[in-house]
């Protein structure tokens, strides 16, 4: 610990989409941070990090002895593994480099936690599990992904319980569903509301594919909790919310909380798309209680006047 009661954390890809949300939730509590970013993120991020007078240290996920060396440096008490290389399509089109980033990525930072005895709380995905069988899935349900995103996180999954059984490393894993709100814009809700501002329409892909959602600030609150409470540690658990939406339904959300005339454009879905999940979120609400989450209307709405404000 840095200070009587002052946490030592390491964002690792703190200055992403939901890192940066992370950084503004953890900065308001007893918690001292240190970011590991990329060169380029790093050099995009300048105000931000002046703005939370963040210690940024450069590296890439891929380089092992260069992530050691910063965390035995640093010497945190915890470690957040947010970077990845995510996006079904993204990973589809690069498999080579998404076993790099987030296999080989997840194993090097795994083994600097080890090195500095610290704790890890580590990012996953509902894309582990597959499709939802006919009620909602819980963290002990089988895990089929359909894609290769989804396999190289169940993989780093393993490589985590491996490394609790054989080096005894202390963790915490959060698997989940989709996450939006502002920034982020390559994602999926996100990257729908800038299409419709620029053009009035939305590419409706596919359409019945149901899947649930979680507002980004909601993630980060559940990364506080699971670096604050006990009850967290060597647990798995599914963070999502209670919206589960058809892909259909959600375009039409984003059209109406957008106003205006939105054309729909109706294309195939995508390959590799994962049909039907819908998650059990009893053991999270046993961690955070009451678990209450950014209603979808409320965090589409929110979403959408961030980027009407045209901020960044």
């Amino acid at each position: 610990m840095e200070g009587p009661g002052i946490l030592k954390v390491l964002l690792v890809g703190g200055l992403g989409f939901i890192g940066k949300h992370v950084v503004r939730v953890l900065s308001r509590s007893d918690t001292s941070l240190t970011v590991i970013s990329d060169p380029e993120t790093s050099r995009k991020s300048q105000a931000f990090v002046k703005e939370f007078s963040l210690h940024v240290e450069e590296a890439d996920v891929q380089d092992r002895n260069r992530l050691t060396e910063i965390m035995l440096k640093e010497k945190p008490d915890a470690v957040v593994h947010l970077a990845a290389l995510t996006g079904i399509a993204r990973c589809e089109a690069n498999p080579e480099l998404a076993f790099s980033v987030n296999v080989l990525g997840a194993y090097n930072v795994i083994m600097g936690c080890v090195s500095c005895n610290c704790r890890l709380v580590f990012m996953s995905s509902r894309e582990v599990y597959g499709e939802s069988t006919s009620r909602p899935t819980t963290e002990d349900d089988r895990t089929v992904p359909n894609n290769i995103y989804g396999l190289t996180k169940l993989l780093a999954e393993r490589l985590v319980l491996w490394a609790a059984k054989r080096h005894d490393l202390d963790f915490t894993i959060l698997r989940l569903t989709n996450v939006y709100g502002p920034a982020g814009d390559q994602y999926n809700v996100q990257a729908m509301i800038q299409h419709a501002l620029a053009s009035r329409t939305i590419q409706l892909l596919g359409g019945s594919q149901q899947m649930n959602l979680i507002y980004v600030d909601d993630v980060a609150e559940v990364i506080r909790v699971s670096l604050a409470n006990p009850n967290a540690s060597r647990q798995t658990f599914n963070v999502g919310s209670y919206d589960n939406v058809t892909v259909e339904d959600l375009v039409i959300r984003i059209a109406k909380t957008l106003g205006g005339s939105i054309t729909i454009e109706r294309k195939s879905m995508r390959t590799g798309e994962t049909i039907n999940f819908r998650p059990n979120l009893a053991k999270l609400q046993q961690l955070i209680q009451p678990w209450h989450p950014t209603s979808l209307d409320d965090g589409l709405q929110k979403t959408v006047d961030w980027y009407m404000r045209g901020a960044r």
